[in-house]
This record gives structure tokens, C-alpha cells and sequence, in this order.
């Protein structure tokens, strides 16, 4: 979703960067061993440096556009979270009243919903997370447990097939925004 629900993913939208060229100072050099064992020591490095696999689940969710709409988001239901996995079928940033709107990037998440925990592979950084959740009503309250502690309060509409969270997305100079994130049961 930034669900630390976001929450669950957009604030997973960043893509990560990699880089495969030369450092600024490394002398240039043909194809070779100069070059493989640069290849080999920059791998090495990217291991060591690899964030912490908070769980094995497989992303099979389609990517998906993140779309902006200038509108007030959906009031929320409530409900009762279903146990399963689910993938996510929408995201939407509302701006509010005269907001921007338009494509915003793409995301890609799936999510396994076991009691009170939920499973996250996305797209994003960190590509894995464990996330512990209360519901009261509308409000659905978030704790990332791996691969860091973050927490997101949000609200949230349930029913057997599908899993909807609002989040706040913040503020900009257009505005504040709400982020809606529509997960659907597989």
C-alpha cells in the first residue's frame, strides 16, 4: 500500500534503479576479464546490499495504471476481511475538487490475508513486506513487522471478494490526496 497497507503499494511506485556502467573513474576497457570481473565484484556488492525477503509469495498480479481523479474517494464500508490471496485490480489517487488528473505510473501487488496478517509482493521498495492489521469499523490500522516497523492508519470496505484500502496519499501544492487501492480475491 509508502499500505505501510500502501500502503500496500503506491508508495511502491518508485522504480528501483540499477545501474550496469562503469563508475565516473573506472578506466574504460574492452570486452574481457577486466569487465567480468567488474560484473562479478558489482553483483557481489548488490547481494550483500539486497534488502531482507520478508516472504516468498509470488506476484501475480497484473501491472496495473495508478490513475488520478479529481474527486472526493468513496466513503468507506467496513466489513470483514476475508482470509486468501488477492491481487490488485485498481489504483487511484484522488486530488479532490479541481485535482490533477491523468496516468500517475504503474503498480503491481499481490497480497496473502491470513487472520490478522497480510503477506505483500509488489513491484515496489521494499518488494516484500509482512504487515499486521486491526480493523474498527471503518478504520483499518497497519504494522509493517519485516522488513522495518512503519505503521499507516487508513480506512478500508471488505467483502468476500475484494479488499479496498484508502490511504492517505498526503499533500501537494495541487492538494491533498487519497490513495485507493483495490485488491480482488483469487
Amino acid at each position: 500500500m509508502k499500505l505501510a497497507l500502501l500502503g500496500f503499494s503506491i508508495l511502491l511506485l518508485v522504480p528501483a534503479c540499477s545501474s550496469g556502467s562503469n563508475p565516473p573513474d573506472a578506466p574504460a576497457t574492452d570486452a574481457g576479464s577486466d569487465a567480468d570481473a567488474r560484473s562479478l565484484l558489482d553483483a557481489s556488492d548488490a547481494a550483500t546490499d539486497a534488502p531482507e525477503a520478508c516472504n516468498t509469495l509470488v506476484n501475480s498480479a497484473a501491472v496495473i495504471p495508478v490513475d488520478q481523479v479529481a474527486s472526493d474517494p468513496p466513503a468507506p464500508q467496513g466489513g470483514t476481511v476475508v482470509d486468501g490471496t488477492y491481487t490488485q485490480t485498481s489504483a487511484v489517487i484522488y486530488t479532490g475538487q479541481g485535482g490533477p488528473t491523468g496516468a500517475s505510473g504503474t503498480t503491481q501487488t499481490t497480497l496473502q490475508v491470513t487472520g490478522g496478517t497480510i503477506q505483500v509482493v509488489s513491484t515496489g521498495d521494499p518488494a516484500t513486506r509482512t504487515v499486521t492489521f486491526t480493523t474498527s469499523g471503518t478504520s483499518l490500522d497497519s504494522v509493517d513487522t519485516c522488513p522495518d516497523t512503519d505503521t499507516r492508519p487508513g480506512t478500508y470496505t471488505a467483502t468476500p471478494t475484494t479488499l479496498v484500502v484508502e490511504l492517505d496519499g498526503g499533500t501537494d501544492d495541487a492538494g491533498a490526496r487519497t490513495l485507493v487501492e483495490t485488491f480482488t480475491k483469487q
